[in-house]
């Protein structure tokens, strides 16, 4: 009986600990960053659109927006992957934008849109609330 519940034990640690994982990395891609880590968004080099993205839910309504050539410079320089990564620290995110294609331009938006809205949903979806506003992300453990 012992082993029993030890067995159970430990499954039940590393279910919490898994979700102390998505939680964690729930925080970090969905936080508020300073502007001199938000994504700034170009059409070619030198040519700024004017768009500024400061976290994962205000990328994705700028990708809906901006001229498809920026999301193909973007793209092919690999600067969406880059920032998702480095800056917001979503590496499973990061992977999976680098993995679309920038040679079917039509496809490129619904593609990038389709991936951050599985992103999004994913890490909502963590046993924890989470508040985000522009200064911090605050975890709240679930009721």
């Amino acid at each position: 009986m012992k082993k029993t519940m030890s067995k159970k034990m430990k499954k039940a640690e590393r279910a919490i600990r898994r979700n102390q994982e998505v939680d964690s990395e729930a925080v970090k891609a969905l936080k508020m960053v300073r502007d001199d880590e938000a994504f700034y968004f170009y059409e070619a080099v030198g040519k700024p659109t004017g768009e500024i993205a400061r976290n994962l839910c205000d990328f994705l309504d700028k990708v809906k927006s901006v001229k498809s050539e920026s999301l193909i410079f973007h793209l092919q320089r690999r600067d969406f992957q880059t920032w998702v990564e480095k800056i917001l620290g979503d590496p499973k995110l990061a992977k999976e934008i680098g993995g679309i294609s920038s040679s079917n331009s039509d496809d490129i938006r619904v593609k990038i849109c389709e991936t951050v809205e599985n992103r999004i949903k994913e890490l909502g979806e963590s046993s924890a609330a989470i508040l985000v506003d522009e200064n911090q992300a605050v975890l709240l453990p679930s009721s």
